[in-house]
């Protein structure tokens, strides 16, 4: 049975609608993830058409009990009025018809012990994404598409601050360990999060060890000249959970600016632009450099959906391989920069879902990222797993 959580305001604590308390973690051992569907109606923590938010969760077992793996849903943004309004009308921007549970048990999720050596028996949530924005938004008026008349919400931020107060009250406030975690759009929502999440759990447990491991989740901030810009206009905007080839930079300053994302991303950040500029926290290029958090991202230096995006010419090697280039110098300039950072960069040209697919250094990915865990605070420890090949490298993509 789905569990129902009713917050009336935020911050308080939560409860079950039918008044019984959340079960305790630790006593699941099932690969079936059952929904919680949450009450955002007072605190305006809602869906894209207005309906409420939902994640799943499995349950930690044995060791796992009190450590934590939280996964951000991905699925692109909503970059224009019509591309919001279709969005709205999919399980990306409405929870009317999420199933009573999921069953995950591969990569991140497994429950395998040899394919996720660290996280196989943790509790581990599934935050479904709804908002359009990488759980960021909090515009707190009530938004119509002029050309439809159809009312949207924008409210990214308080969805992921719901979700957070009621895995708090369910036991998150006692972990020793989180990892958090997304693929794609949520593997940006992890750059954008992660030091939300690990302040908000060591304001509680002081002692609790706390990380980022987005998955093809560092787009670069590009806008091609030759891209079709971000338009109101239906007859201009590309299909659900696209953008326009080279159109990447407007469209999400586009979705950043209409969502009033600046209270949902760094304040940090935020804090380093002045007011014209401060679209640029959106970005993970821009807003990682302002992260406190250790960070382990997994990124191709050819990601798929950046050659077919960010970029306004995918098919060109030349292209493809500047990219390339400009993503791993970022990637390892922060490593460089900031204690404990490290990656898993592979030559493969694919976007997400590479856990098992890609050996660099003798290792894939579930163990490279058990040795960077492990040496997070040795600064003698290896931090970074480089595969440095030229594009296409179809070997590089075998484990």
């Amino acid at each position: 049975m789905a569990r129902i959580f009713s917050i009336a305001a935020l911050p308080l604590a939560c409860a079950l609608l039918d008044g019984t308390e959340q079960p305790a973690p630790g006593t699941g051992a099932s690969t079936d993830m059952p929904i919680v569907k949450l009450d955002g109606s007072a605190a305006g923590a809602v869906c894209l058409d207005g309906t409420n938010p939902a994640y799943y969760i499995r349950e930690g077992t044995g060791s796992g009990a009190d450590k934590w793996y939280i996964h951000h849903e991905g699925g692109g943004w909503c970059e224009g009025y019509p591309d919001c309004v279709s969005r709205s009308k999919t399980n990306l921007g409405s929870s009317k018809a999420y199933p009573a549970s999921i069953n995950q048990d591969s990569g991140y999720f497994s429950t395998d012990a040899t394919t996720n050596p660290l996280m196989f028996n943790w509790n581990q949530v599934y935050m479904k994404y709804c908002d359009g924005a990488s759980f960021s938004g909090n515009n707190a008026t009530v938004n119509v598409d002029p050309a439809t008349g159809t009312t949207l919400m924008f409210r990214g931020s308080r969805v992921r601050a719901l979700m957070q107060q009621s895995l708090f009250a369910g036991g998150l406030a006692k972990a020793t360990d989180l990892v958090v975690s997304g693929c794609s759009a949520g593997g940006l929502a992890t750059f954008l999060h992660t030091d939300q999440w690990c302040d908000a759990l060591k304001a509680r447990s002081p002692g609790a060890k706390c990380v980022g491991m987005p998955d093809s989740g560092f787009f670069l901030d590009f806008q091609d000249p030759r891209a079709k810009p971000t338009s109101s206009a239906a007859d201009e905007q590309p299909p659900l959970g696209n953008t326009n080839p080279g159109n990447y930079h407007d469209g999400l300053k586009w979705s950043f600016e209409l969502q009033n994302a600046t209270s949902g991303v760094s304040a940090d950040c935020i804090a380093a632009y002045p007011e014209e500029e401060q679209y640029r926290c959106m970005f993970a290029e821009h807003s990682a450099a302002h992260q406190h958090s250790p960070f382990f991202p997994l990124q191709s230096k050819y990601d798929s959906w950046q050659t077919g995006h960010v970029l306004f010419d995918g098919s060109n090697a030349t292209s493809v391989n500047t990219l390339g280039a400009n993503i791993t110098s970022r990637l390892l300039a922060l490593s460089k920069a900031n204690t404990g950072w490290g990656g898993f960069i592979d030559a493969c040209h694919h976007h997400c879902g590479a856990w098992d697919s890609i050996r660099i250094d003798g290792d894939l990915v579930g163990d490279a990222l058990v040795k960077w865990y492990a040496g997070v605070d040795d600064p003698t420890a290896k931090k970074v797993w480089n595969q440095d090949e030229v594009y296409p490298c179809a070997a590089c993509c075998k484990p």
